[in-house]
């Protein structure tokens, strides 16, 4: 188990370490450093969450969507 656990961690480290070398595209420059845009979200219960009120905060969005 630990062997598999060192494997995971080398690769993330490694993986990592490529996409901070890799070049931003152009188009999302003018994005980085600036607020973000006023969004909405609503959750599964029908509650809406302003983005706004996040500001200041980590927020980790994970867009899914069956096919």
């Amino acid at each position: 188990m630990r062997w598999i656990a060192s494997v995971l961690l080398l690769a993330s480290v490694a993986i990592g370490a490529v996409a901070q070398s890799l070049p931003i595209p152009e188009p999302l420059r003018a994005f980085i450093g600036k607020p973000a845009p006023k969004a909405t979200l609503v959750d599964i219960d029908g509650k809406k969450h302003p983005l706004s009120d996040y500001r200041g905060k980590v927020l980790l969005l994970i867009y899914w969507a069956p096919h």
